[in-house]
């Protein structure tokens, strides 16, 4: 009874202090609503529900800023803008992967490479740098020339005429490398991709932020001290960078292409990882226990098919072996081969290593004769190509 006493005391009556027996039901419900207790008791509930409502809704805003930062993370960013973009919005003709070609006997690989990439679907532009003293047309066409509109009209390539940039200074195996670096003056381009060796398409690779730095390199992974491979390069052109790299082909003694790379960006450029974007033939014929320089740990588990599968860019570099257009002697292969492990008499034996590296050879040879008409250049090797992999193999590469 005391406490029915007090809960009346939280009743307000209308203008009569009758009790509601008898009352109609609208008449008992707004007297209900109208006790203190119970109207702080909605009061507090419609807060809560306004508060969990609330945080649902900043939890949703949250995840999608989340996702959208995570997808501008992978995007390029420019440098008068930061816009977020998927890849069905990106302008593919900002970008381009680069060919450069010296002489007609590299011309073919180029024009491999390139075949690749239209193989491949590639999105990106494809352009081909050659000496502008060669001829597209004419009445008696030559091989150098069949080859340009084969680049131009099978596999949509933009061709190119340059000066050769030939330095009589330093070693003569690599004084046209700096041809390579013309590169950097292709301003039309936001960005480029260029190419030493055999490769399949890595479109990703446009999309790489690259912040302040106008270039992304692989490490020489196989080398004891830190070096920068310029096998495969990604780089912004601009006026401003072709000029420092020029001035630097113009001292004496400048070095080789990779010398001038590593002595402008050797403090600044992004690195790409070597896996998968810079893999070497050689490491195929490493031996057992000797794969840790490639994999990153001593623990790691080396699987020749497995790193094949997973790399986008191989590096011919087997010396004594010649370059793989060169048709080596049978002796020299054999000394060459790696070897296959374990097993008794011939039997049981682990040769993954050996098939890999074979079947990159032979499916090398397949595919020139299918491009260019031929397995090997023609004639002996040349004291440029003999020359050009005992350089390598001083440097390892």
């Amino acid at each position: 009874m005391e406490r029915w006493i007090q809960l009346r005391r939280y009743e307000l009556l209308g203008s009569s202090e009758e009790t509601d027996t008898g009352d109609a039901p609208q008449v008992r419900l707004g007297k209900w609503l109208a006790l203190r207790r119970v109207r702080t008791i909605l009061c507090v509930g419609v807060l809560l529900l306004a508060v969990t409502t609330s945080i649902h809704f900043i939890d949703a805003s949250t995840i999608s800023r989340a996702v959208h930062h995570a997808t501008s993370e992978s995007l390029p960013t420019n440098t008068t803008e930061s816009t977020a973009k998927t890849n069905d919005q990106v302008n593919w003709s900002d970008y381009a992967y680069v060919q450069y070609v010296t002489n007609e006997n590299y011309l073919c690989n180029s024009l491999m490479i390139l075949e690749s990439l239209h193989r491949l679907k590639s999105k990106a532009d494809r352009i081909m740098m050659y000496p502008k003293e060669w001829q597209l047309a004419g009445s008696s066409p030559t091989a150098a020339s069949n080859h340009l509109i084969q680049a131009r009209d099978q596999y949509h390539t933009k061709l190119i005429p340059i000066t050769v940039q030939h330095s009589t200074k330093g070693d003569p195996t690599w004084q046209d490398s700096f041809t390579k670096l013309l590169a950097f003056n292709q301003t039309q381009y936001k960005r480029l991709i260029s190419l030493d060796s055999d490769a399949t398409h890595m479109d990703e690779l446009f999309l790489t932020p690259l912040g302040s730095s106008p270039v992304a390199m692989p490490r020489a992974y196989w080398l004891d001290q830190p070096f920068l491979s310029s096998q495969i390069i990604l780089l912004a052109p601009s006026a401003t960078e072709w000029g420092r790299v020029q001035r630097f082909i113009d001292q004496k003694d400048s070095g080789f292409d990779m010398d001038i790379l590593n002595t402008l960006y050797r403090d600044s450029c992004i690195v790409l990882p070597h896996r998968p974007y810079n893999l070497i033939t050689a490491e195929f014929r490493a031996g057992a226990g000797n794969h840790a320089k490639y994999l990153g740990s001593e623990e790691a588990r080396w699987n020749a098919s497995a790193v094949l599968n997973e790399a986008k860019f191989v590096h011919f570099s087997d010396w004594p072996l010649p370059k793989p257009w060169i048709k080596a002697a049978d002796g020299v292969v054999a000394e060459t081969v790696p070897k296959c492990t374990g097993g008794q008499n011939g039997e049981g034996m682990e040769c993954a290593d050996r098939d890999v590296w074979m079947g990159l050879y032979r499916d090398f040879s397949e595919r020139r004769q299918r491009v260019c008409g031929r397995h090997y250049d023609k004639g002996r090797a040349r004291r440029r190509d003999v020359e050009s992999d005992k350089g390598a193999e001083r440097m390892n590469v």
